[in-house]
């Protein structure tokens, strides 16, 4: 005799009504099956090659790719609007999920720093259920510009190519892309950047640079990811929400319908 589990109809509701807004949501942003590739072939951009989701150019139908990853081409740059900075893209890897770019501001003397108004998001966009334009950095660099000379204060790097015998710029290397603390009363904002990506190494994450090691860093660039998964949508929290809505439902049958979310 074949024995049959029967699962509560509010699991069985619950688990449907999940499994349609993701699908809902990845046909929206032109998920990748037989029939996207089909109708949203990959594509070239200035020097870069087979480009697709979640990239796309301007044009496309609105199934292909994700419009905040709207491509521009231009001669043989790859360019992105990310709030209100504009960026060339100078590598994309689709194994780690990550896009390279490079302010476009910057100019190519030997004493760049970036726009006052260059904004990057800090933690991305969160639209629908998805994170997108997340940075991959956890240091950043802040400009100021003092009337008057630090002294004694070794968290400020001077910017000498910057400065003048009334107006003294430095660079502060930090963690936190909201800090400028310990400025002096003389001081005020001039613009920041990101720096690198993640993997840097301990002594690396609170170390301070000095000027020209910042610049190198704004010519390398930094990191995007792709879209990601809200935190509440990941498998961990439909298994939790599975068990607390359903009082009559094992860990068992949770697992089966956290596990349908295929994509998290």
């Amino acid at each position: 005799m074949t024995n049959s589990v029967t699962f509560p109809r509010s699991v069985i509701l619950q688990a449907l009504a999940i499994s349609s807004t993701v699908s809902v949501f990845l046909t929206k942003t032109g998920a990748e099956d037989t029939l996207g590739q089909a109708v949203c072939p990959s594509f070239s951009c200035g020097h870069l090659q087979d480009i697709h989701h979640p990239f796309r150019l301007r044009g496309d139908p609105p199934g292909c790719g994700v419009q905040e990853y709207e491509l521009v081409c231009s001669d043989d740059q790859a360019i992105i609007q990310v709030n209100t900075g504009r960026y060339f893209i100078t590598n994309i890897s689709y194994p780690d999920s990550v896009f390279w770019v490079v302010d476009g501001s910057l100019d190519n003397s030997s004493c760049p720093i970036p726009e006052r108004n260059q904004h990057p998001y800090i933690y991305g966009l969160r639209s629908d259920y998805m994170f997108l334009l997340h940075m991959r950095t956890v240091k950043w660099a802040a400009f100021v510009s003092c009337s008057r000379m630090m002294k004694d204060n070794f968290i400020y790097k001077p910017v000498a190519c910057r400065s003048t015998n009334t107006s003294f710029v430095y660079v502060l290397s930090t963690t936190q892309s909201y800090l400028v603390q310990n400025v002096e009363p003389s001081c005020g904002y001039l613009a920041m950047t990101p720096l690198g990506s993640w993997g840097l190494g301990p002594n690396d994450y609170y170390s301070t640079y000095d000027y020209e090691d910042i610049v190198k860093f704004m010519r390398d660039g930094f990191a995007f990811r792709f879209p990601f998964p809200a935190p509440e949508w990941t498998y961990p929290w439909i298994l939790k929400t599975c068990l607390k809505n359903s009082r009559r439902t094992s860990t068992n049958r949770c697992l089966v319908q956290a596990s349908k979310i295929r994509f998290l």
